[in-house]
C-alpha cells in the first residue's frame, strides 16, 4: 500500500505530498507579506523625511496673494525671493541668556508687494538695498517671516556686457572662444 500508518489492521493514507506543498506555499506567502510590509515602511519613512526637509520657492507677489485666499502658507517653511526694500536695515538688540544679539529687520519687495523679514544672524557683505535677495524661514503671520538663511547674489557675477577675457587672470592657459564685435 502506499505510504501510511496502520491504524486498528486498515491503512491510513496520509496526503504528505498536498501537505508539503501548502506548508512550502504558506512560507512563499509570509515571505511576499513581510518584504510588503517592509517596502511600505521605508517607501513611507522617505516620504516624510522628504516632506520635512522639502522647502517651497515662491516671489513675494505669489506669497501675498496666497494670503487673501483660504491657502495661506502661515506657519510653512518657505523660501521667498524678492529685492531688498529701500528702507534702511532696522537693527534692534535683544538680551539672550547667552548676551546681547542684533535682530535686523528690513523688507522683501516686489511688483508693489512686500514682506516684513526678522533675521537674527550676520547678513551677508553683499546685501544692499534694490539688490536680488532670497530668504529662507517660517511664515510667522500674513506679511511677516523669520529667515534662518539671507541669500544674495553677487550683481558683478552678472553684469551683461563684461567681455571674458577681461576677467581671465594673467597668464592663463584655457582656451578661449573669440568674441564677435560689430564695428
Amino acid at each position: 500500500m502506499g505510504r501510511g500508518r496502520q491504524a486498528g489492521g486498515a491503512a491510513v493514507v496520509l496526503p504528505w505530498g498536498k501537505l508539503r506543498y501548502k506548508m512550502a506555499n504558506l512560507g512563499n506567502n509570509r515571505l511576499i507579506v513581510g518584504t510588503a510590509i517592509i517596502g511600505v515602511a521605508f517607501v513611507s519613512l522617505v516620504a516624510s523625511s522628504m516632506r520635512s526637509t522639502t522647502v517651497t520657492s515662491m516671489p513675494v507677489t505669489k506669497l501675498r496673494a496666497a494670503d487673501k485666499t483660504p491657502r495661506s502658507y502661515v506657519g510653512q517653511r518657505l523660501r521667498v525671493m524678492g529685492f531688498v526694500g529701500k528702507a534702511p536695515v532696522k537693527k534692534v538688540p535683544e538680551q539672550t541668556p547667552t548676551g546681547v544679539v542684533n535682530i535686523n529687520h528690513f523688507a522683501v519687495v516686489e511688483h508693489g508687494s512686500a514682506l516684513a523679514v526678522e533675521f537674527r544672524d550676520a547678513l551677508p557683505d553683499t546685501f544692499r538695498s534694490g539688490g536680488p535677495v532670497q530668504v529662507e524661514g517660517v511664515y510667522t503671520a500674513p506679511g511677516h517671516m523669520r529667515a534662518e538663511r539671507v541669500l544674495t547674489k553677487c550683481p558683478s557675477k552678472y553684469e551683461a556686457g563684461e567681455n571674458y577675457e577681461e576677467k581671465k587672470p594673467a597668464g592663463s592657459k584655457q582656451a578661449t572662444t573669440p568674441t564677435s564685435k560689430n564695428t
